[in-house]
């Protein structure tokens, strides 16, 4: 069973865009189905404020709600992590079951009360499927998936407008072709696995961590080096900063798009059509993420770059020169800034071997796409006042990208990848498994169980088995022999001498 599974992961590269890409057009196919229904029931001047502010903040909360079910079903089965065949299969029926309210209501509080609800399921099914790219997609091959995924999305909403006329008007029309996706998505979500055991999810989401194959050891040995030293400081204040301040950079990035890309509703009844529009960006995402995999730094230049169209769009927006062309390349430059966005905190959950963070990115993002887009309409008519405010954001947002950059890619010091590589050899050289390096890490850092629980989202109980294992494993006593054990491996000509006269912390 291994070995079918590693052969289908080697392989799984198109059938994990192509799956994310259908995803993406369900969701996508309802949410604008839905947002020509607000339009009909509510005019141009509410749509924008309901569908891109108060369904983003939805669709972030429903993203949220993935990363716990991802914890609670952990603590429950007790390994690292799970694909949750049920809970998928629940939000693809509850999509349906809420969108057909959502688009067929003639009132318009149920319309928006069933579309927000809609909205919540959307998000969770976005995180599902960064999820599913954090555990089945090759490191050096998750912006290209991403990218895909989601190009394969806007070509299909593409072809599907031309087919139904230039537009997603008619729900009559889009639900059949909605539970053909379903259908299609299904049998995709079956090929990869997906609804299979728990001990064949285990195997997928073991062989995606740590990497059994021996043509991919070489790989997982560099992924080791580079995230022992920043998950052993899990808890230090530098480390959790990191994260925070990954969140607040994806906020302000696209607080500083949405800004200029903020394409109001009511553009659909001048006949610029989103779905037309947004072919273009597909261009964008594949290129997007083929650069961002092959060089992180290249990537957030062109995203910074990419953040400089709003002021483009802004200057010409009284010029004789087409809004559909300024569209397109708005949604072409924007494929950089969403695929680094996401792939960000792919490198975030990889570092700290914490695959729940993955869904992060989009999260943070519908939350700074709300504000952005929010503020946008609030300075609506005052051109001046929009790119004072937009300036001011995208000055700070310069420098923010450089120095998270830093924290993130920079390479080691020789020190730092030395002390990983004993580390790693430290965990080979005793047995352990993935998930008991990662409890050393942090016992090794002076964690309680609580904090260790916490960090890793997992029980205390499951910490308590897997620091017995470890002791056990290394013929260790306590907290403390155990660290005076790695620091000897670390320091052999001076821990001996150190040791005698001050002891390594540890707690019992």
């Amino acid at each position: 069973m291994r070995h079918a599974l590693q052969r289908q992961l080697k392989s799984g590269t198109f059938i994990c865009a192509l799956w994310v890409g259908l995803c993406f057009t369900l969701t996508s196919a309802i949410y604008l189905a839905w947002v020509y229904r607000l339009v009909a029931v509510t005019g141009n001047s509410m749509t924008d404020w309901i569908s891109m502010v108060a369904g983003y903040l939805c669709q972030a909360l429903g993203i949220g709600l993935t990363m716990f079910l991802v914890r609670g079903n952990e603590r429950r089965f007790g390994r690292e992590t799970s694909l949750f065949p049920r809970s998928f299969l629940f939000a693809i029926a509850a999509l349906i079951l809420f969108a057909v309210p959502s688009l067929f209501e003639v009132t318009r509080a149920g319309v928006i009360c069933f579309g927000m609800i809609m909205n919540l399921v959307c998000g969770i099914i976005s995180g599902f499927y960064l999820f599913v790219i954090q555990v089945f997609a090759e490191e050096q091959h998750r912006g290209i998936v991403f990218g895909t995924g989601y190009a394969f999305s806007s070509i299909a909403l593409g072809i599907w407008s031309l087919a139904l006329g230039g537009s997603l008007r008619n729900g009559k029309t889009a639900m059949p072709v909605c539970l053909m996706l379903v259908l299609l998505l299904l049998v995709m979500s079956y090929r990869m696995h997906l609804f299979e055991s728990e001990k064949t999810t285990a195997a997928i989401t073991e062989h995606a961590m740590t990497g059994v194959e021996e043509g991919e050891a070489q790989q997982m040995s560099r992924l080791s080096g580079q995230t022992a030293c920043a998950s052993s400081q899990l808890s230090d204040v530098t480390s959790r900063s990191i994260i925070l301040f990954s969140c607040f950079t994806v906020i302000l990035i696209s607080m500083v798009k949405n800004l200029g890309f903020a394409f109001p509703s009511s553009d659909i009844e001048a006949g610029l059509l989103p779905e037309l529009s947004r072919i273009a960006y597909s261009a964008g995402l594949i290129i997007a993420g083929l650069v961002i995999d092959r060089d992180r730094k290249n990537g957030m230049l062109c995203t910074v770059s990419a953040l400089v169209i709003p002021f483009v769009m802004l200057g010409l927006s009284g010029e004789p020169v087409s809004r559909t062309l300024i569209w397109g390349l708005g949604y072409l430059f924007t494929g950089f800034f969403s695929v680094f966005r996401v792939v960000l905190f792919f490198d975030i959950a990889e570092r700290y071997r914490m695959p729940q963070l993955a869904p992060f990115g989009l999260l943070t993002g519908r939350v700074g796409d709300a504000a952005g887009t929010g503020i946008s309409l609030l300075l609506a008519g005052r051109k001046p006042a929009m790119v004072a405010v937009t300036v001011l954001l995208f000055i700070p947002t310069v420098f923010i990208l450089s120095a998270l950059y830093r924290k993130l890619y920079e390479p080691e010091t020789i020190v730092q990848r030395d002390e990983q590589e004993i580390f790693r050899t430290f965990c080979l050289h005793n047995d352990l498994s993935s998930r008991e390096s990662d409890v050393l890490r942090l016992v090794l850092s002076e964690q309680t169980n609580g904090e260790i629980a916490g960090a890793l989202f997992i029980s205390e109980s499951t910490v308590k088995y897997h620091v017995r294992n470890v002791l056990q494993k290394t013929g260790c006593k306590n907290r403390k022999e155990l660290q005076r054990m790695y620091l000897s491996a670390l320091y052999p000509q001076g821990v001996s001498a150190g040791a005698e006269g001050q002891e390594a912390p540890g707690r019992v």
